[in-house]
């Protein structure tokens, strides 16, 4: 007789009880969309989901930043990665999303510096097994920005670092280079911005295109149901309201030290984390 036939089947694997992680690093295209962002991941990703977020407008990845009055930590020294470093390491892997590169360019750091930084980042999440997207800079639509342009975007969004045109292009182009080697060379999910993302605004996505553009985005990560991201029904005023006043862990508002609890949301289906 084969004793293989009476050996029972092993048991069936349960499911993972613990919530699926969900990383989202950029800056003011994160902090603009962020409702829908997290109504999108919601509808797209079967929950719970703990999503970290480390966003913010003018927000850099290597230094402080600060934009009417409002001060962020840098993304490379902020919360995410105490968070994650004190965590388990449970399945599902995480999924996490780079973006919004640039802004430390304006700040008067070199390309060679901020890709330094963005490396540091990687590797760190590749440590925690992440799945990785890595959104790529707006080129097109950069392209078609004059030096006027230019200049009054500067004197509205970054008043107090007079870069030049000129000297900005061609770190940005360093800049594009190096993400492009550094995702090839990690295996990470290159996305392309599309040009009809943008309008007269070169560098933040339109609000038409936001529930498309992010449900495109991730659909890089496994397990997403593409087409269900928020598209059919956008967040409600009151819901984009609660998301919007909420606070992250660390800031400065005209000098003075704040501190935030975290989570500063948790719901039936999903935690929040700001960093």
């Amino acid at each position: 007789m084969n004793d293989s036939l009476d050996t029972p089947a092993p048991p069936e694997p349960e499911p993972s009880t613990h919530p699926q992680q969900v990383i989202l690093l950029g800056a003011s295209n994160i902090a603009r969309a962020f409702p829908t962002l997290v109504h999108t991941l919601r509808q797209g990703l079967s929950g719970p989901l703990d999503i970290l977020a480390a966003m913010g407008h003018g927000r850099a990845y290597g230094q402080w930043s600060q934009v009417l009055g409002r001060a962020l930590p840098s993304i490379l020294d902020c919360g995410v990665w105490p968070h994650l470093r004190n965590g388990p390491i449970v399945a599902p892997s995480p999924l996490a999303l780079i973006a919004d590169l640039g802004n430390d360019l304006v700040y008067g750091a070199e390309a060679a510096t901020l890709l330094g930084w963005l490396e540091t980042i990687v590797q760190r999440l590749l440590a925690c097994r992440a799945t990785i997207v890595l959104m790529s800079l707006p080129m097109a639509s950069l392209a078609r920005m004059t030096p006027t342009q230019f200049a009054w975007t500067r004197r509205l969004l970054f008043p107090n670092h007079p870069v030049t045109w000129t000297t900005l292009r061609i770190q940005v182009d360093r800049l594009d280079q190096g993400m492009r080697d550094i995702s090839q060379r990690h295996g990470l999910h290159w996305v392309e911005t599309e040009p009809d993302w943008y309008g007269i605004d070169p560098i933040h996505l339109r609000r038409v295109c936001w529930p498309a553009a992010w449900d495109a985005v991730f659909s890089h990560w496994p397990d997403w149901r593409p087409g269900t991201g928020g598209i059919s029904s956008p967040p409600g005023l009151l819901e984009s309201l609660n998301l919007r006043r909420l606070r992250p862990a660390e800031w400065r508002l005209l000098g003075r030290d704040f501190r935030t609890p975290q989570p500063v949301r948790c719901d039936a289906d999903y935690r929040l984390f700001l960093y």
